[in-house]
C-alpha cells in the first residue's frame, strides 16, 4: 500500500471470541490526556434517507462521515471511481432492492434501519468516549505524555473487509486529503451496520462497538507517541514495517480481546490459531530476508498480515495479539507497554522472555532472531 497514504483496519471476529459485562475503571495515569469528539450525523442521516424520511442526496453523501467511507470504500476495493459515482450510486441504492455491484456497502445498512437505529440510542445514552478512555488508558506506559483529541465518525456504510479504520486526513471544508501518518488529523470511521449483521442483543452489539472504537483509538493514540520517539526505534527494512503490524495490531487486538472477555481465558481454538501464525509470521520474516523477494511479493505479504479477511489469515496481526497476550500474562503490563516506546524489535525480544517461561509457546524461530539481530534467549 502508498506509503503516503496509510490506513489502518479493524476486522471484527466474533466466532473465536465470547462476550461478558465489561468493568469500568477509572483513570489513574495523570500524563494520558485523551478525549474524543463523536459525530453520528452521517449514520442518522444515511438511515433517514434510506428510510425516505430525507432526500436530499447531495447532502447525505457530502457529510464528512459518508465522504470518508465512501473513499476507503472505493481503496479497499482496489478500483477507481469517478467523483460523482459515489451520488449516483447512492440514489441508486435508495430506490433500487438489488443493484449490480455494492462498492460502497449500502446493502446491509438497508437490511438492519431499525437494528442500527437501537444501536445509535444506546450509544448516545451511554458513555462511550469516557468507556473507551479508560479502557485504553491501561495500555499506554506511564511515562509517555500524551495529550491529543480525535474525531470519530459513526457511518452505516463501507466496504465489508474493515469495520472500522484511521486515515490522516487534512480537510478542505467538509472535503478530506489524505495524508501521511505524520500530517493532518487522524480520523477514526466506525461502520456500524458491520455489527448488527450479526445477530447479537443491543448489550453485545454495544460492547462490540466499544471494543471496535478502542481498538483504532489505540492505532490512533500510539501514532502520536511513535512522533516523539528516537530514530532508532523506527522501521529500517520491510521486515522492520512487518514488525510494526505485528506490534500496532498485535496490542490493538489484544485490547479488544479483553473487552470481550476481561481476565478470562480464551478458547483453545483460539490458542491453536494464533499458534499457527506465529509459525506463518516466522516463514513470512524468513521469505523477507531472500534476496529473491520481489517488490510484489513483499507488498502482497504486507498486505496479508493484516488485510487477508480473515483470523488466521492476518498472520501478523494475530501472532501480534497472541505474543501481546503472552507477554502481559507472564511478564506483566508494564513489560508490555514498555514497548511501545521501544520499537517493535523490542516487542518481539519481550516475547521471546514471555517464552521462556513457558517453553510450550509458539518459538521466534532462531533464524529470524538472528536476522533481526536479537539476543537468542532459548
Amino acid at each position: 500500500m502508498n506509503s503516503s497514504n496509510p490506513v489502518t483496519f479493524f476486522i471484527t471476529y466474533f466466532g473465536l471470541l465470547f462476550i461478558l459485562p465489561l468493568t469500568l475503571r477509572s483513570q489513574t495515569n495523570p500524563n494520558f490526556d485523551f478525549s474524543l469528539g463523536v459525530d453520528y450525523s452521517a449514520a442518522e442521516q444515511m438511515l433517514d434517507y434510506f428510510d425516505h424520511r430525507i432526500g436530499n442526496t447531495k447532502y447525505v453523501a457530502e457529510l464528512r462521515g459518508n465522504r470518508l467511507a465512501a473513499a476507503t470504500s472505493v481503496m479497499l476495493a482496489r478500483t477507481e471511481k469517478t467523483d460523482d459515482d459515489f451520488h449516483q450510486q447512492l440514489e441508486l441504492a435508495r430506490n433500487n432492492t438489488r443493484f449490480e455491484s455494492d462498492v460502497y456497502g449500502f446493502s446491509p445498512a438497508k437490511s438492519h434501519i431499525q437494528e442500527l437505529r437501537k444501536l445509535l440510542l444506546e450509544i448516545k445514552h451511554r458513555q462511550l468516549d469516557r468507556r473507551i478512555v479508560a479502557t485504553i488508558a491501561s495500555f499506554f506506559p506511564e511515562q509517555a505524555k500524551i495529550s491529543t483529541r480525535f474525531s470519530v465518525y459513526f457511518v452505516v456504510i463501507g466496504n465489508e473487509r474493515a469495520a472500522a479504520f484511521v486515515r490522516h486526513v487534512i480537510w478542505n471544508y467538509d472535503v478530506p486529503t489524505f495524508v501521511g501518518e505524520d500530517q493532518g488529523e487522524p480520523i477514526i470511521v466506525v461502520n456500524l451496520a458491520r455489527i448488527v449483521e450479526v445477530p447479537n442483543d443491543v448489550e453485545d452489539q454495544f460492547i462490540e462497538v466499544l471494543s471496535t472504537t478502542a481498538h483504532e483509538c489505540f492505532h490512533a493514540v500510539f501514532s502520536v507517541l511513535q512522533k516523539s520517539l528516537p530514530d532508532s526505534t523506527k522501521a529500517k527494512n520491510i521486515a522492520d514495517q512487518l514488525l510494526d503490524v505485528v506490534q500496532n495490531e498485535g496490542v490493538a487486538y489484544y485490547l479488544s480481546l479483553q473487552t470481550h472477555i476481561g481476565a478470562r481465558t480464551p478458547s483453545q481454538q483460539w490458542f491453536n490459531a494464533t499458534s499457527q501464525t506465529v509459525e506463518m509470521l516466522n516463514r513470512a520474516l524468513l521469505e523477507m530476508s531472500s534476496t529473491n523477494l520481489t517488490r510484489a511479493r513483499a507488498q502482497e505479504l504486507m498486505m496479508n498480515a493484516n488485510l487477508s479477511g480473515s483470523f488466521e489469515g492476518n498472520y501478523g496481526a494475530t501472532a501480534g495479539m497472541r505474543m501481546a497476550y503472552e507477554i502481559d500474562l507472564r511478564l506483566g503490563r508494564p513489560a508490555l507497554t514498555a514497548t511501545l516506546m521501544t520499537g517493535s524489535r523490542s516487542f518481539i525480544s519481550t516475547y521471546m522472555q514471555a517464552c521462556l517461561r513457558d517453553g510450550n509457546l509458539p518459538k521466534i524461530d532462531k533464524q529470524v532472531s538472528r536476522m533481526l539481530q536479537l539476543k537468542n534467549l532459548y
